[in-house]
């Protein structure tokens, strides 16, 4: 269930009026960004995710000691997901694709707005979206232009190379699972609740997010984006076709290690 938009507003006020604090002057080219969102999903305990944007990647983790991440290489566009326990890393490369969608799809935004009663970040009030798909709103967005738009790109990009994974497999989906929000945001407009700039507010049916801490100039540690040598990789890819054998950390037919 759906906090009230009275207590959505009070959160608002909180967290917007708490960011104040970050630095407020746009980032030089080379610097960081750090955000940190709390995300609610419908059956499980809400959970934060903390993102950090610099030229080169992207983590997104659970925050300050997370064992397990994901780094975003944005130069070869690839993920990499780092799980510790399994001591393994997944690669996800961008795929090209000339996938359509199995009918049509029109999106539009309705512009409801600036959030009059919240506090301003760099003398700007955050707007209210909803972007829809085939005249369903399938997601609302309170977004800022002027905050951070290096990290939009960064999570555009992100999402572009995602949407390329998914359109790799989307002949497996059912075609009662073809609902026009879904395959939108997963597959063939997946950028399109970032079109409007930073979003600090995001919610639809089951899911939430909201923005709670953010700084503009951070000193990133590059340790954050290393990946470790002696973990077993392998690709998603190859996860689909079976050539991967977890049970003796090699591709199946490969040789064992000596």
């Amino acid at each position: 269930m759906y906090r009230s938009k009275l207590f959505l507003l009070g959160m608002f006020v909180f967290i917007l009026a708490a960011c104040q604090e970050a630095p407020s002057g746009s980032s030089p080219s080379g610097k960081s960004q750090y955000i940190v969102y709390m995300d609610e999903e419908q059956g499980i305990d809400p959970y934060q995710t903390r993102i950090i944007v610099t030229p080169q990647f992207a983590r997104f983790d659970d925050g300050e000691g997370s064992e397990d991440y994901v780094v975003f290489d944005r130069n070869s566009r690839t993920i990499y997901s780092v799980n510790t326990q399994s001591r393994t890393v997944m690669l996800v490369h961008e795929k090209k694709s000339d996938l359509q969608a199995p009918f049509e799809l029109v999106y539009s935004v309705k512009d409801l707005g600036e959030m009059k009663d919240a506090p301003q970040i760099k003398q700007h009030a955050p707007r209210h979206y909803q972007y829809l798909t085939n005249e369903t709103v399938c997601l609302d967005v309170v977004s800022l232009p002027e905050l951070m738009p290096e990290a939009v790109v960064a999570m555009q990009e992100f999402h572009e190379v995602l949407a390329s994974d998914s359109a790799a497999t989307f002949s497996n989906l059912p075609a009662d699972m073809h609902a026009p929000c879904d395959i939108s945001l997963s597959t063939f407009a997946p950028t399109q609740h970032l079109q409007n700039g930073f979003p600090i507010r995001e919610w639809k049916p089951g899911y939430s997010r909201m923005l709670v801490d953010f700084q503009e100039d951070y000193q990133a540690d590059p340790a954050l984006f290393e990946l470790p040598a002696d973990y077993f990789t392998y690709s998603v890819q190859d996860l689909r076709e079976g050539k991967v054998d977890f049970a003796n950390r090699r591709m199946v037919g490969e040789e064992p290690r000596q």
